[in-house]
């Protein structure tokens, strides 16, 4: 279904683009100070005094002991590693980043994917998970969409019962609270990815997170190459140490964090009482308890009563200089490198979603206006698109 826009010369809601992501940095003053220091010393990377720094201001801010890593991907990929994961099955969600099965897929595991609940938390569904489960199974991957965290305790009465480790991607869920307190040190372990698109970022980073002693000292292991001291190595580990400038910006934007998550969960709020009156439009919502970082703000077009489909929303929406993200499209197990001969696997709610949902921009720095803004977008639009969708 498409819409044809009318002729109009009204200006776009937005003079300049609203982009999806706009990311935050801290005043460099005292970084690149810092930073100087650090060349002239020529310790910049190999767990230097800033890295060691930020861990400890991370542990912390978590409350769970943590390490750091160059990028989330490889914080993800040793923790399934030291977890002791190099085979058998592991379910993930469908509705996430290709990021996670890959993890998944590059430890030797065989992955199947599971659908996710039909609530407009688009979180893993912990019904289906355990209807996943095989004689096969070693782990669960869940994955916390768009900053909203999974239902933890259902996830850790399953991972107990089946005797499964349970390993959280929670890339992009930095920040989130639940029960008032941030998230971290879930299940047997879970990471965050600092990439410059989430909302805590030291444009490229990562943290992993665990109560588990063994885990731990194991994923210090592999984060250097796997090697144990005097040149040997234990196992065949990875390069993921991170640099001290991303150290230093961790360090400083910890400092404004929690200013930043409260205008995230301030424009959210704001957005989302804008849009509840415009018929076809489920946006997303929080579960009780629960306050996430919103990472994007997921909205599902219901075509049929807004007037247009996803895709054509997405196009009028750009025309008033509002860029939005078709965000996760496509499902991962539609995609080419998991695709089976025998045929995908049927998940009705992830592949319902994955046609017809939008990702909406919230910023640290968002203003009121934006949120406005956003709103104001939306209501052109829905007229565009025949509806009545109020003043």
């Amino acid at each position: 279904m498409t819409v044809t826009p009318p002729q109009t010369r009204d200006a776009p809601v937005f003079t300049k683009a609203l982009e999806i992501v706009r990311p935050t940095f801290p005043p460099m003053e005292g970084v690149l100070a810092e930073l100087a220091r650090c060349m002239a010393a020529g310790q910049v990377t190999n767990n230097g005094r800033w890295v060691q720094e930020f861990e400890r201001q991370l542990t912390a801010y978590l409350g769970v002991p943590t390490i750091v890593f160059n990028n989330g991907q490889m914080a993800l990929m040793t923790m399934i590693r030291a977890a002791g994961i190099t085979g058998g099955e592991v379910i993930v969600p469908s509705l996430t980043f290709a990021a996670t099965a890959h993890a998944a897929k590059w430890s030797g595991a065989e992955v199947v994917f599971c659908d996710i609940k039909d609530d407009r938390t688009y979180v893993i569904d912990p019904d289906d998970v355990e209807r996943k489960i095989t004689e096969r199974t070693v782990a669960i991957l869940p994955v916390d969409p768009y900053g909203i965290a999974c239902d933890y305790e259902a996830l850790a009465k399953i991972a107990k019962k089946h005797k499964l480790k349970l390993l959280y991607d929670s890339a992009p869920s930095f920040g989130t609270k639940v029960g008032g307190k941030p998230v971290g040190g879930f299940g047997d372990a879970q990471i965050f990815s600092f990439h410059a698109t989430k909302a805590f970022n030291t444009m490229e980073g990562g943290c992993l997170c665990t109560h588990d002693a063994a885990l731990m000292e194991q994923a210090k292991v592999i984060r250097n190459f796997g090697q144990t001291g005097g040149g040997d190595c234990s196992v065949p580990g990875l390069n993921g140490k991170m640099m001290e400038l991303c150290a230093l910006l961790g360090i400083e934007q910890l400092k404004t964090f929690d200013a930043a998550a409260a205008t995230r969960g301030r424009s959210a709020a704001r957005i989302i009482e804008g849009l509840s009156p415009i018929s076809g439009l489920s946006v997303g919502r929080a579960p009780a308890g629960q306050q996430p970082i919103w990472l994007y703000l997921p909205v599902e077009v219901q075509p049929d009563r807004f007037g247009c489909d996803r895709d054509a929303l997405a196009d009028l929406l750009a025309r008033q200089n509002l860029n939005v993200r078709k965000y996760y499209s496509p499902a991962c197990h539609e995609m080419t490198a998991y695709h089976r001969p025998s045929g995908n696997p049927s998940l009705p709610v992830s592949e319902r979603i994955t046609r017809n949902v939008i990702a909406l921009p919230i910023y640290n720095d968002m203003t009121p206006d934006e949120c406005n803004g956003i709103v104001e977008a939306f209501r052109r639009v829905a007229k565009q698109a025949g509806q009545d969708a109020g003043s």
